[in-house]
């Protein structure tokens, strides 16, 4: 028990001078946590864009939205097939969508 108990230590303190080989290297920056300073309206998706006897509409982070509606400071200004446009002062954001599949729901 006494020579397992040794051998045990032994192997403790030999493993614990190594290097976590999860750490990242010296003077690595993390991307994700340096961006996290910027605005989060850089983070809008579009999700969905559904067409409906009332209209057009698009689901942006969750967010239900028609024409003319406002999200995160910007206004809803456009809707075409496969992206929308939000507006705010001079500025204008284009969202495409990544899945091209226009759901119908007049069926």
């Amino acid at each position: 028990m006494k020579t397992l108990f040794s051998f045990s230590a032994l192997i403790v303190l030999a493993f614990s001078s190594q290097a976590d080989p999860t750490r990242p290297a010296a003077g690595y920056i993390d991307q994700v946590s340096s961006n996290r300073a910027i605005s989060p309206v850089s983070t809008l998706k579009l999700q969905i864009i559904q067409n409906s006897s009332q209209g057009k509409a698009a689901t942006i982070n969750g967010q239900f939205l028609k024409l003319g509606d406002q999200y995160q400071g910007y206004t809803l200004t456009g809707i075409s097939t496969g992206a929308v446009v939000l507006s705010r002062g001079d500025e204008q954001r284009i969202l495409q969508l990544h899945n091209k599949t226009i759901k119908n729901y007049d069926k």
